[in-house]
């Protein structure tokens, strides 16, 4: 059971990753973009990384949840534990900021040096949340959970069924309808066969 919350941890470590690296990805871009304007706007950018990190929990966590409740993994699993999963996911990032605190380099530049690459880019997703609450304990508090508060809703989700896409009425179900099938003592069955025995009859004759 452990192992799997570890597994279950390492995958929203993983999705947070994946964002992170479009991010650094695309950083320089906006960059280039932004100009002398990039530190106003890096907020917006952070809060579309995080969008893109949204997506992936959803979808990974969705199919996870459904695939857990099929009796025959034998796994137990219970709406909220998607928030255990989260939780163990971003362990790494609070210890990453731990550390942070500790560091000191005692001149400006390595400080704010730190502070960037630690605040900028390591929670770069997140970012938008930080600025929001000016860097203070409650705002890196409040972006860390807000990982587990999605990886939550994204099981529980996938564990009651609800479709995301369904709900907000972006994706419909398509209904498929059966084609009848036509008694054997229809009229029109017997001319269908019929008009085969009449093909077979002249490509044997060919």
């Amino acid at each position: 059971m452990f192992k799997n919350y570890i597994k279950g941890g390492l995958r929203v470590l993983g999705d947070y990753a994946a964002a992170l690296l479009v991010y650094v990805i695309l950083l320089y871009t906006f960059i280039a973009i932004t100009g002398d304007n990039f530190l106003n706007w890096l907020p917006v950018y952070s809060f579309l990384m995080f969008a893109i990190m949204a997506l992936f929990l959803y979808s990974d966590f969705w199919r996870l949840a459904a695939k857990e409740k099929k009796p025959q993994y034998n796994l137990k699993p219970y709406p909220l534990k998607g928030l255990v999963f989260g939780l163990i996911g971003i362990l790494p990032l609070a210890v990453i900021k731990i550390i942070d605190i500790f560091i000191v380099f005692g001149d400006e530049l390595g400080d704010k040096l730190k502070g960037m690459i630690v605040d900028g880019v390591i929670f770069g997703p997140l970012y938008f949340c930080l600025k929001l609450f000016e860097k203070n304990a409650l705002g890196y508090i409040i972006a860390l959970l807000l990982v587990p508060l999605l990886t939550m809703a994204a099981y529980m989700l996938g564990y009651y069924d609800i479709k995301l896409g369904k709900v907000l009425g972006i994706k419909k179900d398509v209904v498929y309808e059966k084609k009848q099938t036509l008694s054997p003592w229809n009229p029109a069955v017997k001319a269908l066969e019929q008009e085969k025995n009449k093909k077979k009859k002249k490509k044997q004759q060919l």
